[in-house]
């Protein structure tokens, strides 16, 4: 899913995350949620406006990336179908629950190249990954750590070393953002009145 200048779930694709080492080469298509089934197949949180758009990256070098960062495993014959509104995915070599269990938490990712890019009104959630968030009066609320999805409302997790063990979840809504500046690394957030004191 892309966030949009005319509005956050524009008509984008890709990205939530970046994934492991090497980090700006790989965007994070979804997370497998839990094995499906007995025959291996995963439950997928696709992280694209349209769910099933993560079938056409089948044969293009995608992997499965363990959330350290360190274990890896190659995707190779991904296919997939929607059931009850949430994709199931099977890949080549998983072929037990018990082995798709073990992929839980993972990532699917994509190499960066393969993607688009984005239109100008249009940012890849991997690019608001990192970014500083300030108010319009200039304070400092912290850098994006990562960001979730309740309900189909983009949410960023804003992390400040200053606040310790604080995290604050924002809408990621275009009402409640003053400037997006992806060349200059920051995000200046218009809060709703009494967000900040929660």
């Amino acid at each position: 899913m892309i966030a949009s200048g005319s509005g956050v779930a524009g008509s984008g694709v890709f990205g939530s995350g970046v994934v492991g080492s090497g980090a700006s080469r790989w965007v994070a298509l979804g997370r497998v949620v839990r094995p499906h089934g007995v025959h291996g197949a995963l439950l997928l949180a696709a992280y694209t406006e349209d769910p099933v758009a993560v079938l056409a990256f089948q044969g293009a070098g995608l992997e499965l990336r363990a959330p350290d960062g360190l274990n890896r495993r190659p995707v190779e014959g991904l296919r997939g179908r929607m059931i009850n509104r949430r994709l199931v995915i099977a890949i080549k070599g998983l072929i037990t629950r018990e082995a798709a269990a073990t992929c839980r938490g993972w990532i699917l990712a994509a190499p960066r190249d393969l993607l688009p890019p984005p239109r100008p009104d249009e940012v890849y959630w991997a690019d608001l990954l990192g970014l500083a968030v300030f108010t319009p009066l200039g304070r400092p609320l912290g850098r994006i750590e990562r960001l979730t999805e309740t309900g189909g409302h983009l949410l960023l997790a804003v992390a400040n070393p200053d606040e310790a063990g604080r995290e604050r979840l924002l809408p990621f809504h275009e009402q409640f953002l003053a400037e997006l500046d992806l060349s200059g690394g920051r995000v200046v957030y218009d809060p709703p009145p009494g967000l900040l004191d929660l």
